[in-house]
């Protein structure tokens, strides 16, 4: 069926644009933008997703666990699992599973907090350590590939385009 509509899966945000453009005239070519961005972010995820799934973590959420933790332990500071959860906005629920499987990789342990027991630190170990410098730099190389059709130029306009828009959406 996708055939008779044209679909031919090279572009597929042109092809519904271009579709759309006839059901609703000059509506969607002033949101493509958006749209490429909706798109490449969902190929990125699952890139990254990927790569932290080769350094046998279940997700990228895993790695940004790790990645805060490994931060936070060059900066000497400690963190708990709360204030990791509010830093990468995700529930204290979806932390503490993420805390648990990072736990039992041997990634990070638990420490008692000095002054309330219902609360703990979380420390990275040696080995959490090397999986988060693993995967950063695997992650740093991927980006650098997915965006090798750029000039520095471009990047740079790119980058300077996107931090505008970032500042005005939040």
């Amino acid at each position: 069926m996708a055939g008779s509509l044209g679909w031919r899966n090279e572009d597929p945000i042109g092809w519904k644009l271009s579709n759309w453009e006839q059901v609703v005239p000059d509506a969607f070519r002033k949101i493509e933008a958006a749209a490429r961005l909706e798109q490449l972010a969902g190929i990125l995820g699952k890139l990254m997703d990927q790569v932290a799934v080769e350094e046998g973590l279940i997700n990228q959420g895993d790695y940004q666990v790790l990645s805060v933790l490994r931060l936070s332990h060059h900066r000497g500071e400690s963190m708990t699992a709360t204030e990791v959860a509010r830093h990468l906005e995700m529930t204290n629920a979806t932390m503490v599973n993420r805390v648990d499987r990072l736990e039992n990789l041997g990634y990070a342990e638990r420490t008692p907090h000095p002054f309330d027991r219902r609360s703990a630190y979380l420390a990275i170990t040696q080995e959490g350590i090397a999986c988060a410098e693993r995967v950063v730099f695997l992650r740093t190389e991927e980006r650098d590939r997915l965006l090798g059709a750029l000039t520095d130029r471009e990047r740079k306009s790119l980058t300077t385009l996107l931090r505008k828009l970032a500042a005005a959406w939040s």
